[in-house]
Order: structure tokens, then sequence, then C-alpha cells
């Protein structure tokens, strides 16, 4: 419910601050109406997430994850704002103070003798992300960051006549990575799938990279756009997408030849003879590197259609590989359909960006 609602309200608000001008006095009221709309928007995921969560039962039926939902969102939009103006501290002080605050209240349960209370936890990750995100969003853009006024809601009607292909491009790339989660489970049963996230466990450390990237250079992007430095735009995503790939390709490779340490230290002795899983999720995470890349270059410049067809072009070369590289391979199937739909949308997203940077990007913005 976290994913889907951050995805959803992150295409209708949050996106949008990623081609804002740099200085704070050119954006301000842009960015009070995206604010002001995702305020609103998380509220609102709250609020029908404590109308599903009911349904759902024992175990899953917690009204606890409105909270989570809600704070989560007000989190990211404050994570993305923080980007946006390059206060990367501010950025990862959101995470931290979640991180801290639930490391802090199981340390304390676990001290008193008992076990985590689900619910509990659920309710302090919203709060603390709730808590951060408003101090942040206060610190940067003051007391009055939430316009709710006239003009904002005018330019809420503009925001969602802009967010179609952003939802689209949301919609597409949680096809993406998510159908194999599904499809494996259906096909081989969900041991199957307990095989494929070991395997993938310790890459997942080297992709911070792209993470860190993704974060921190949508502002030196939004920079060089608006002072129409093609080149050094350019070069700039070319280096965020490189290091990353090489990065957690050489980890890959390093995983996959101690495996048997790891199987045997880390599993216990289970989840033997994944070394071929383990390369291949190095493709996958490789690529993701180039999709970070590519997701930052696309959403400075703009060109949110762009964008949204090839997100769209990967799930659907992804989504027609799957049921065949399943039967074809078992398992691991589900990697190479995934890489190949990564290949798609990585070759989509250049060819976007170079066009993009062509033309000089999107041209007239909702901040007028």
């Amino acid at each position: 419910m976290v994913l889907v609602a951050g995805t959803l309200v992150s295409s209708f608000t949050s996106v949008h601050l990623y081609r804002l001008p740099p200085e704070p006095a050119g954006r301000r009221g842009a960015e009070r109406a995206i604010l002001s709309a995702n305020l609103a928007l998380a509220g609102l995921a709250g609020l029908l997430v404590a109308a599903v969560a009911p349904l759902l039962g024992p175990g899953l039926g917690t009204g606890a994850a409105a909270v989570l939902v809600a704070g989560s969102v007000i989190g990211l939009c404050a994570r993305s704002l923080a980007a946006s103006r390059g206060a990367m501290a501010l950025s990862a002080a959101v995470s931290a103070f979640s991180f801290a605050v639930v490391f802090l209240m199981v340390a304390l349960e676990l001290a008193l003798g008992h076990g985590p209370s689900v619910p509990l936890l659920l309710v302090l990750m919203g709060l603390a992300q709730a808590l951060a995100g408003g101090a942040v969003i206060r610190r940067l853009s003051g007391p009055g960051a939430a316009d709710f006024g006239p003009a904002a809601r005018r330019r809420w009607r503009v925001l969602a006549r802009r967010s179609g292909w952003s939802l689209l491009a949301g919609a597409s790339n949680e096809v993406f990575t998510r159908l194999g989660i599904f499809t494996v489970p259906l096909l081989f049963g969900a041991p199957a799938l307990a095989g494929l996230a070991a395997a993938s466990t310790m890459l997942r450390p080297a992709t911070l990279l792209a993470g860190a990237f993704g974060s921190g250079a949508r502002g030196p992007l939004a920079a060089r756009r608006h002072a129409g430095d093609a080149r050094g735009f350019w070069r700039l995503l070319v280096l965020g997408a490189a290091v990353p790939t090489t990065v957690t390709l050489a980890w890959s490779g390093v995983v996959a030849a101690l495996w048997p340490l790891v199987s045997g230290w880390i599993y216990g002795g289970r989840y033997e003879g994944l070394e071929t899983e383990v390369l291949l999720w190095g493709a996958v995470f490789g690529l993701g590197c180039c999709w970070v890349a590519g997701l930052a270059g696309l959403q400075t410049l703009g060109r949110l259609r762009s964008l949204a067809l090839a997100e769209l072009g990967g799930a659907v070369a992804c989504a027609a590989a799957m049921v065949p590289m399943l039967l074809l391979l078992g398992p691991r199937g589900a990697l190479v359909a995934t890489i190949l739909g990564g290949l798609v949308q990585v070759t989509l997203l250049a060819r976007a960006v170079s066009r993009g940077l062509r033309a000089g990007g999107e041209g007239p913005s909702f901040i007028r």
C-alpha cells in the first residue's frame, strides 16, 4: 500500500518539483501548490487504506496501516522537496529520524521482554516520517508552505492535466518491477520466490549508490538545464549511470564467487547453488542504475510523455517475455525477462534524454 500510494501521489505532485528553477524565488508559488496537493492526497490515501485494511483479514487488516501510508507519503514529499533544492542532509534526516524512532522502540520492547508490536511499529513509522517530513517542509518553505487558496487550487487542476504521463510511467514501472513477484510463486510456489529474494539480498547495498545519485543529482541537473549546458547535463547523467552500474556488477561477481560461504554462514546452509541467480540480479540492478539516471534526466527536462513511453515499453517487453522465460528457464527466467525489459526501457530512456536535450526541455512550465 505504501509503495502504490507513493507512486500514485508522486506522479501528481513530487515529480513536478524537479523541473522547477533551482532558485527559491522562482518556484515559490508552484512549490506551495505541489506541497498542499501532496498533503491533501496523503490524507486521502490514509482514509482509503483505513477503509480497505479491515477487509484484508487478520494479520493484514490493521488500521495502523493508514497512519503508515499517510505519514510515508508526507515523508516522501519532504525528501523530494529537499532533493530538488539540493538539501541532501535534510532529505537524509527524514529517513534517519524514522530509523532512530523504530530502532529505539524495538530496543525498548526487547529490554522489557516483549516481542515487537507490529501495529505499534507501523504507527511509529508513519508518525516519525510525518513529523520529520513536516519539519523539513517547514524549514525549506516556511510556515506558509502549504497553500490551499484559490490560486493553489487552480494550479492543482494544471497539475492534474500534466500528470497523466507521469501516472502512466509510475503504473508501468510497478508492473515492470513487481510482475515476477506474482508469477514466480504462481507457477513454482513461494519457496522459489524465497530463493530469488535470497540471491538479491547481498546486492542491495551496492544499489544505494544509484539512489544517492537519483536524489542528489536533480538539483545540479536542473541548474545545467536552466543554464543551457546540455553537454554538462549529459556528462553528469552518464557518470551517474556508469559508476553505480560498474560497482554493482563488480559486487555481484564477488558475491557469486563467495556464494558457498554466503549460503553456509548467512542462510544456514539453505539456498545453495544460486550463483547464476546472483549474476542475473547484478544485471537487473545494473540496468536499474541506468534507469535511475534516465529517470532523473527526463524528470528534470520535463519530458514526462517520453518517460511514460519508455516505462511502458519496458513493462510490455518484460510482460511479453515473462511466461516464456519462466517455462524455459524456471524461476530464474523471471530475472531474464526483467533484464530484457530493462534493456528496452534504458534504450528508450537514453533516446528520450538525447531528444530532450536537443529540444531544450519541454517548453512552457505550469509555474506561470
